[in-house]
């Protein structure tokens, strides 16, 4: 699930606006927070993007995808990984309520965030509770319709990994390789390259996904 970025790393304020905040950068693959942390963080994300997920031995759920722009609170129960390599600013929270002061824009951001990530856990329940793999997959394509618009109509470039494709709608990679070799037998989508798929029949996919 995608958040749109809030605030431009190139406008006049963003010095201010995380003024108190310290800058890292999260090598790939590497986590950012796990839920026994004990100091809470607020981080801003410049460049990169993080996965905020949920971990249950051997299952993942994945509830948000963070991007350039957001904010986001360490005080969950979720884990939080870099995607690909990050550029963050780092804050405790003492120093980010004087900042939300100062700036109440930064509450509206936090705010959205939370939301998309409570969406998320609503998805969750909702596709395990209800859903089969199949249809999991079929509305996640859908919704990568809908936010998608720089590929081109009914083209999807995956946001990651199959693994963590398949992480995130509560699977197998080999199940998930599987069932996407079977949609492109069976003439529902196509591989264009790496990463790239082509939604042939988008209405099998809605019956798949019980829409």
């Amino acid at each position: 699930m995608h958040i749109t970025p809030s605030i431009d790393p190139a406008s006049p304020e963003f010095e201010s606006l995380l003024s108190g905040f310290r800058a890292r950068t999260v090598p790939s693959s590497n986590m950012l927070s796990y839920p026994q942390d004990k100091d809470n963080r607020v981080f801003y994300i410049a460049s990169g993007r993080l996965r905020v997920f949920l971990s249950y031995g051997d299952k993942v759920f994945t509830l948000a995808l963070l991007n350039p722009g957001d904010i986001y609170c360490t005080h969950t129960r979720a884990y939080v990984e870099a995607i690909e390599e990050s550029k963050i600013y780092v804050c405790d929270l003492q120093t980010f309520a004087r900042r939300t002061q100062q700036h109440p824009q930064l509450t509206g951001v936090v705010t959205r965030v939370l939301s998309t990530t409570l969406s998320g856990c609503i998805d969750t329940i909702e596709n395990l509770a209800f859903r089969d793999v199949r249809s999991r997959f079929s509305c996640f394509l859908l919704s990568q319709l809908q936010e998608d618009k720089q590929t081109g109509p009914d083209l999807i470039r995956l946001p990651f990994s199959i693994e963590l494709l398949a992480q995130s709608i509560g699977t197998s990679r080999q199940t998930l390789s599987t069932l996407i070799s079977d949609m492109q037998k069976n003439g529902i989508l196509a591989r264009k390259a790496k990463g790239l798929l082509l939604i042939i029949d988008k209405e099998h996919l809605k019956k798949s996904a019980n829409l």
